[in-house]
This record gives C-alpha cells, structure tokens and sequence, in this order.
C-alpha cells in the first residue's frame, strides 16, 4: 500500500466519494484580498463525475490588497476586465446553487453539499461572505471541508509544515501544481482530494482487521 500507484488511489477514492451520501464539490476561487477586505474575483468547481462550474466576477467597491491584485492580473483576473465582463457577485452565487442543486437531485444526494478546498479557511469564507452580501442561504452550510487537514491524518506524523503541497508524498500528490484558474486548481484539486480518501480509507481498514 506504501507504494500504491496514484492512478490507483485516485480511482478508488473517485468512488469513494461518488458513493458518499453528501455531494462533494472541489472548488477553488481567486481573489484579490481576503474575506471582508477585497473582491472575490472567480469561482471554479467540479463535481465527482466531472461536471464543471466556472464564473468571473464584478469587483466590489473597497480595500484590496496590492500584490493579490498584481497576481491576479497576472494570472488573466485583471480588475478593469471584470469590471466590464465579470458576473454580478450575487448572480453568480445564484448560479452556483442552482448548479449544485441540479446535481444533488441528478445523483440523487441529500443535506448540504459539502465544500472541498486546499485550505478551507480561505476558500469557504469568501464563498460564504457573497452569500450573505447577496441574502442568499450558503448551500454548502457553515464549514468547509480542508484538504491540508485530511492530509495530516495520513502522514507518518503529525507535522502541520509537512501538509504543504511541495512536501505530500508524490503517491497522493496529482502531477503540476495550480496555475491560478480556478476551474483549472479545482479539477487539479479534486486528483488529490480522490487520492487522500482512498488513503484514508486503506487506514481505517487496517485497524479494523
């Protein structure tokens, strides 16, 4: 198991988490500051099967940080674009449920979907922060599910520095790293998301054999 090929974890956690009964939906986002002080600037998501969300955003009016809009622009987010072009915040938290909700009734899914991030804390919050500036309930509920943290539990000891994309073993680890599109991350994401299930699976195996 040590030396589990990564195809093999992904597959096996692929369908771990297809059969779970809550819906799991990677997703990663862009911003150019953090929750309550910049504007969430893309959303992207993918489902279990594949199924694929992705939206730009209108930048709100307010404080920023500097060098995350510098990044951002770089990466093709560039603030007088979306200005233009992005999505009104609160249409596209409107589309993101509806997308979710389609997929619950289609794969037949109960309670709240459940947001899946490489640092939730970062992720969910800016998620959850345009559901409220847009009245709308937050589908995902009031926590997000972290990928840092799932990582910890497989590792051989319990070493926060060690949950770092650049230090996983390259067993779990999916091949490149982002490259800041947030569908791009999420579908990226969810390779590792498959892999540490299916690690995490094998564990609970072993001790109740």
């Amino acid at each position: 198991m040590a030396h589990e090929r990564h195809s093999d974890l992904v597959a096996r956690g692929k369908e771990i988490v297809q059969n779970a009964p809550q819906l799991y939906i990677d997703l990663d986002v862009e911003s150019d500051g953090c929750p309550g002080y910049g504007s969430l600037l893309s959303v992207g998501a993918v489902s279990p099967w594949g199924e694929e969300f992705y939206r730009e955003l209108r930048p709100v009016d307010g404080p920023y940080v500097p060098g995350n809009r510098e990044f951002c622009a770089k990466h093709g987010l560039e603030y007088e674009r979306l200005i233009d072009e992005g999505v009104e915040p609160s249409v596209a938290m409107q589309q993101l449920t509806q997308w979710q909700q389609a997929l619950k009734e289609r794969h037949g899914k109960t309670g709240a979907s459940v947001l899946v991030a490489f640092n939730a804390s970062y992720d969910f919050p800016m998620i959850n922060l345009e559901y409220l500036r847009a009245g709308i309930s937050n589908p995902f509920g009031v926590a997000g599910y972290c990928l840092k943290s799932l990582a910890i539990a497989v590792l051989p000891q319990y070493d926060w520095s060690m949950t770092a994309k650049s230090k996983l073993s390259r067993e779990i680890m999916p091949e490149g790293d982002f490259t800041h599109n947030a569908l791009e991350d999420a579908i990226w994401q969810q390779e590792l998301h498959f892999a540490l299930v299916a690690k995490l699976s094998a564990s609970f195996h072993n001790l109740t054999v």
